[in-house]
């Protein structure tokens, strides 16, 4: 029984670790961005979220599914969902949505291999 719980220790201090690795950009913007998803959608998680400026992406998962959301400042720390969808999505579905090109490439690059885009 004890391996058993310090292998779940050990399992879940990793994947918090990793969880936390996926965030990119302030921490202030990263906290906020990641609850207004969860005020939302109270039984998602966020895998990941990426903010630059005034737009983020996260990449969120439950227990059926997973896939990304889009947010945009909409004043202070208040952020409005601008896309929603399972699996993934790309540079130009962004830029489609409002996202400035220049930010859409720098929100969709280095999340390794779990990538949302």
């Amino acid at each position: 029984m004890r391996k058993f719980l310090v292998g779940l220790v050990a399992l879940t201090a990793m994947t918090t670790g990793l969880v936390l690795a996926a965030d990119v950009g302030p921490k202030m913007d990263v906290a906020a961005v990641r609850d207004a998803l969860t005020q939302k959608f109270p039984n998602e998680h966020v895998a990941g979220a990426h903010v630059v400026g005034n737009y983020a992406l996260l990449d969120w998962y439950d227990q059926h599914s997973s896939g990304y959301g889009t947010y945009k400042r909409v004043s202070g720390e208040r952020w409005k969902q601008i896309d929603w969808g399972g699996g993934a999505t790309n540079v130009s579905l962004l830029v489609q949505h409002g996202v400035p090109a220049a930010v859409a490439r720098q929100l969709c690059s280095g999340w390794g291999s779990a990538s949302p885009c």
